[in-house]
């Protein structure tokens, strides 16, 4: 392994067994990757899952002035007051996951096979296609803003009230072996290369499941044109509920059109199998963004 795949980490969130729930609309029922995530929550509940309060302990006040400069610390470590920003963005997501799983059911017949084959598709069709769209209700959106605003922190905080992964057996007497990964957040490559962001994908999901895939596919000489393809179908089988990209900005140092040619490739998972896409990054990524009218459009 080399350097800079070791220093690679994501975010990581808990992993579950499923426990089915009431499915709340008519569009989530009879669907177990629907049914087994959290409640939809009003805003009252969100506000309350997403707040953060440091503790307080009154005897703390007859300490040394040296010792309550570290208690007031947790005030910047512990303490999160959620705004009408964050209660906009976690409705956001939870209807963005719940959309992109809606095209997107391991019951039906054939499921696995379609995935499979959707994923090839997605590269072998390539731009433009009129090869038909799994899940067009869909998308994505990004989140722009200026560096330490406190992007990645509000979204940390929301996808922490979703379990990363969660673990599937049986559903209504039917056996469902299946491991389902409602949220990956990872970095862009600080080079932009689509190839680097392939290998960060193998590697974290590795970290979470326990496969393989990076020593599987990563190694060798294979092109972004062969890895693209397994990186989506991965996606497919594991059932991802939504992808975020962090420090898209990165794509600016992208050497030979390799910028744009990731965003396509985010529309095109968005396109062919259902998956959500989240960008994230400073204005330096508004150009990138703003290249091309179709990714303005779906961002």
């Amino acid at each position: 392994m080399s350097n800079n795949e070791s220093l690679f980490s994501i975010f990581r969130g808990v992993t579950v067994e499923a426990h089915y729930h009431d499915a709340q609309l008519e569009d989530y029922a009879d669907n177990p990757l629907l049914e087994a995530l959290p409640p939809i929550w009003d805003e009252a509940t969100a506000v309350r899952q997403m707040a953060s309060r440091p503790k307080n302990n009154a005897s703390e006040r007859n300490l040394p002035s040296h010792l309550r400069l570290h208690c007031v610390q947790r005030i910047t470590r512990d303490y999160f007051q959620p705004l009408s920003t964050h209660i906009e963005l976690e409705q956001r997501i939870s209807r963005l996951i719940r959309d992109g799983y809606i095209g997107r059911n391991p019951l039906e017949p054939n499921y696995a096979i379609r995935a499979r084959n959707d994923a090839h598709n997605l590269i072998a069709y390539g731009e433009g296609s009129l090869y038909p769209i799994l899940n067009p209700s869909s998308s994505g959106f990004a989140i722009v803003g200026i560096s330490g605003i406190g992007k990645s922190s509000a979204l940390i905080r929301i996808l922490s009230m979703y379990p990363q992964v969660i673990m599937h057996s049986r559903y209504k007497d039917r056996n469902l072996s299946l491991y389902q990964i409602v949220w990956l957040k990872m970095d862009c490559p600080q080079d932009g290369s689509i190839k680097g962001l392939c290998i960060n994908f193998f590697q974290a999901i590795d970290q979470m499941l326990g496969t393989n895939y990076h020593k599987k596919h990563a190694g060798g000489r294979r092109s972004v044109d062969e890895l693209l393809p397994i990186m989506a179908q991965i996606a497919a089988v594991h059932c991802l509920g939504v992808l975020i990209i962090d420090e898209i900005q990165n794509l600016s140092e992208a050497k030979s059109g390799g910028g744009l040619r990731m965003l396509n490739f985010f529309v095109q998972l968005v396109n062919t199998i259902g998956l959500p896409v989240i960008v994230v990054g400073t204005f330096k990524a508004l150009p990138i963004l703003d290249g091309e009218f179709r990714n303005a459009r779906r961002f």
